[in-house]
């Protein structure tokens, strides 16, 4: 079955142990790359892959096949580039972005 490299832009919740709440978060977003055969194969490998980081998805953004992303500003598309590469290099892995809070501001990078 044929894989494809997919991002997801999500609002994850932080749950006891997971980065994000190491770093004093409830929420933060993130940027994933996977992987899969389909949008749902994407979506299920995801949320197995949360579940042992502590994290639980709270909201799905978008789902885009890598190929087809069009970005708005160069920090996304540094950002993107950099997972792809990632999950390239580690085809049969879920691959996390940074951890971005929202504030009234906007999003920033969590510290």
């Amino acid at each position: 079955m044929s894989q494809t490299a997919y991002l997801v832009s999500c609002e994850i919740l932080c749950g006891e142990g997971s980065d994000g709440a190491l770093a004093g978060m409830e929420r933060a977003f993130m940027i994933v790359g996977v992987n899969a055969a389909s949008d749902d194969d994407a979506m299920a490998k995801i949320e197995a892959d949360f579940e042992e980081q502590g994290y639980a998805i709270a909201d799905v953004e978008w789902l885009c096949e890598a190929s087809q992303m069009e970005w708005e500003d160069a920090e996304g598309e540094a950002e993107a580039k950099s997972i792809i590469a990632r999950l390239a290099a580690e085809p049969g892995e879920v691959v996390h972005g940074e951890l971005y809070e929202s504030s009234e501001d906007g999003l920033s990078e969590a510290a």
